[in-house]
């Protein structure tokens, strides 16, 4: 009973995963006729999960979780499928790590930024950004093509027939998984986990804690630039090629995903499984709008622009003051 506890406890984010449940059963029933609850159906989400944000938005919770943003991501993940490409025509091996290097060396400078230069999150990350994307335009002035001994490892099938799907899962979903796990194991039970969420809720408290609180921010822009170079390794592998356009606002998805699941904007609240949560919600919705034929690309856009609204004002100072008062008045009563 106790490890069930423990289990749960890693993947309490009570309000997302009710939120996630509810849409889920709402859309198998409303969908029923088109198999809405089918595995097939389910894999396909993971897939979108993965293929379109997911990745960033977990190393971009990190950041948040300081109360800082990254808005590189997205060009990080375009450049460091570009930067593969390229040095991939001298070694494969090679070139998957400079693609990954891309990403490390892109947090650096922006945690450098951030704790030695004083200069907020929000103009250093905006600022490499905008770097980041000329210089995809100077390295490449068309989509690189991928070694194919990298591509066979990317676009590989996984799990073949388990849980009644035929033909496998693409190797992105277990790979995204696991990197869910790492980065909750590493948010719950490491020094830098407990650091973050401390230098996240105040930092003069957690520097008097003795934490170094400018390490700390320096190793999750350093975690939020791997994992978004990581993603562009493996989206350029999958694909075959790295597009100039890649990651293209995909920086807004990954805010969305963490806003939805619930890890709060200003720093100190939130948690891995809610943003993985979150993920899903984002493309369970964006699936739906697949079945519903009469709602536009801009009607999406709209939806999904409330959806985060209302996210972030369940957050907010005011919602929460609410709260604690209704529950005193119950509790009074």
């Amino acid at each position: 009973m106790n490890k069930i506890k423990k289990i749960y406890n890693s993947f309490y984010s009570r309000s997302t995963i009710l939120a996630f449940l509810i849409l889920v059963i709402v859309s198998s029933i409303a969908f029923a006729d088109q198999n809405f609850l089918s595995m097939t159906n389910a894999v396909n989400i993971l897939l979108k999960a993965a293929k379109n944000g997911g990745f960033l938005a977990i190393g971009m919770t990190f950041v948040i979780l300081l109360g800082e943003i990254d808005l590189s991501v997205g060009a990080v993940l375009g450049l460091s499928g570009v930067v593969m490409g390229i040095v991939a025509e001298i070694n494969p091996v090679l070139g998957i790590f400079a693609g990954i290097l891309t990403g490390v060396v892109s947090g650096i400078l922006i945690g450098y930024m951030v704790t030695k230069m004083r200069i907020s999150s929000w103009i250093a990350s905006l600022a490499m950004m905008f770097a980041l994307r000329g210089m995809i335009s100077i390295v490449a002035h068309s989509s690189v093509e991928i070694p194919d001994g990298i591509m066979r490892f990317a676009s590989a099938k996984v799990l073949k027939g388990f849980l009644g799907v035929k033909t496998g899962y693409s190797i992105l979903i277990p790979i995204f998984i696991a990197l869910v796990l790492i980065c909750m194991y590493v948010g719950k039970y490491t020094k830098f986990g407990m650091g973050i969420y401390a230098a996240g809720g105040n930092r003069e408290a957690a520097r008097m804690m003795g934490i170094d609180v400018d390490r700390i921010v320096m190793k999750a822009f350093i975690c939020s630039g791997t994992i978004a170079a990581l993603s562009g390794v493996l989206l350029a592998s999958n694909s075959g090629s790295a597009t100039l356009s890649a990651g293209n606002i995909y920086e807004t998805y990954a805010i969305a995903m963490c806003a939805i699941g619930g890890v709060k904007l200003s720093g100190g609240e939130g948690k891995f499984s809610g943003t993985f949560f979150g993920v899903l919600i984002y493309f369970v919705i964006n699936t739906i709008f697949t079945y519903l034929k009469g709602v536009t690309v801009q009607w999406q856009a709209v939806i999904m622009g409330v959806l985060v609204i209302i996210s972030v004002s369940v957050q907010s100072e005011v919602f929460m003051e609410m709260k604690a008062s209704r529950r005193k008045k119950r509790e009074n009563e």
